[in-house]
């Protein structure tokens, strides 16, 4: 009898499901962009175009387009993961980080220039897949725009339009999380003198604040 009792708990223990040790938890690794030097709005040259809309328009819409996707600018990679210790499953002290070049609006792509012949001719595009990266535009008629993002969040677009005087006028932008929005265009209007002065006495202010709290000169 004691026999047949130990055959079916040596049964039981062999029939029982394997506990299966979970894998060690691996964080995604955090974006780190480097300093931008650039300020926040830049006036950049007007193409120097002028057109005539004509009186009659008429918009014949051609075939898209294919874009190739942007390709992520990593300048460094990962850094190695660290694990302590612990009862049930590593667990890593430090999250990787990728260091990634800032985006800058001078590094968006140049939009196609505007028409306004007759018939508009333009059409457009748009590109996107799993990684959220993107890239979509149009063009012909008196405005076209173009814009991409890749995979590490940086957005670059552009567009160009003819205003009311029928000249032409680009703009361009950059964004990426915690970097805020950057501008170039070349329809800003120039400082009056008021503005100039404004400028350099918030620049000097800046400089001797950081200047007190570093105590090097900026």
């Amino acid at each position: 009898m004691k026999l047949l009792v130990l055959l079916a708990v040596v049964a039981a223990c062999a029939g029982a499901p394997q506990m299966l040790q979970p894998l060690p938890y691996i964080p995604s690794p955090a974006i780190a962009y480097t300093r931008s030097l650039t300020p926040a709005v830049t006036k950049i040259q007007r193409p120097g175009i002028q057109l005539h809309f004509p009186a009659n328009v008429q918009f014949v819409a051609s075939a898209p387009v294919a874009q190739p996707m942007p390709q992520p600018m990593v300048h460094a990679v990962p850094q190695p993961l660290h694990y302590q210790a612990a009862a049930v499953a590593p667990v890593p002290v430090a999250s990787p980080v990728m260091v990634a070049a800032a985006p800058e609006p001078m590094n968006a792509p140049q939009p196609p220039m505007p028409s306004v012949g007759t018939p508009f001719v333009g059409g457009q595009f748009h590109a996107q897949d799993e990684l959220k990266q993107y890239s979509f535009g149009h063009w012909g008629g008196p405005s076209t725009h173009v814009e991409t993002r890749d995979s590490l969040g940086r957005t670059h677009g552009s567009f160009a339009y003819v205003n009311p005087k029928g000249d032409v006028h680009v703009r361009k932008y950059a964004a990426a999380p915690t970097m805020g929005f950057k501008v170039a265009a070349s329809d800003l209007p120039e400082d009056t003198s008021e503005v100039a002065s404004l400028k350099a006495a918030h620049e000097k202010s800046f400089r001797t604040i950081k200047e007190m709290i570093t105590g090097t000169r900026a």
